[in-house]
Parts: structure tokens; sequence; C-alpha cells
């Protein structure tokens, strides 16, 4: 499944060069990643609570930075899976520009935690099902 969300650059996401800090563009990332969750059925279509006991861990990050973003600038964010294992999974984000340039692209690598028991879990199947066969 890919999903594709809107974000438009806000002043808090502004630096000192005048351009969309580095750092805060993640966080837009982590906004469509998680927006992707609940679509995907991770917390069957629930925000997350205490009460479900699940939560998603970042392992490893890689950004690409291809071109500037400035204030008041729409992007649409699309994020779908990439690939999979038992516990761990990738997901490929890109954020696109109005004109359809890609300003930025990340791959994320992630697991599935027990928040209560603080331990890794196996890809739940209402997640698993959207990656391809795992590897």
């Amino acid at each position: 499944m890919k999903l594709e969300s809107t974000v438009v650059v806000t002043a808090e996401y502004i630096d000192d060069l005048g351009h969309m800090n580095h750092a805060l563009g993640l966080r837009l990332f982590e906004f469509a990643r998680d927006e992707w969750y609940a679509k995907a059925g991770l917390w069957e279509g629930r925000p997350w609570s205490d009460d479900e006991h699940l939560g998603t861990i970042v392992l490893n990050l890689n950004v690409n930075y291809r071109r500037e973003c400035f204030l008041d600038e729409e992007l649409t964010v699309s994020t779908e899976p990439l690939k999979r294992g038992r516990k761990s999974y990738v997901l490929k984000q890109e954020m696109r520009k109005a004109d359809g340039t890609v300003a930025l692209d990340l791959t994320t690598t992630c697991l599935i935690m027990d928040m209560r028991e603080r331990k890794t879990i196996e890809i739940p199947a209402s997640l698993a099902r959207h990656f391809p066969a795992a590897t």
C-alpha cells in the first residue's frame, strides 16, 4: 500500500539559511509514517494507546537531500513498504515539490516493540501483509 500525504513547510521548519532544516524535514517524514501505520492497520485503525501495547522503533535512516524546500511550500510525501524480514522492515519515502521533483528521499529500517515487555516482536500480520514476502 502506497500512501501520499500533503505537508506545508511552516516557519517552525525554516532554519537560518532560509530553507527547511534537515532534521525537521525528518519530522515531516515521521508524521507521514504514522499516517501510513494507521491506514495499514498496525493499530487496527485506532491511534496508538497503552492498551494496544505496540510501538514502532526506528533503527536506521538513510536520507538524500536533493532540493531545497522553502516557507509555505506544499510538498507531497509518499510512503510505501519496500521489504521485510521476520522482525524488521524497510519503508521508502519521498518528498516531492509541486513540479514533481524529489526534494528528499528516505529509507527507514524499523522494528515493532511490545511496549509492556519492552521487547521486539515479529511483524504483526496486519502490517506484514502490505510488504513483499519476507527475505
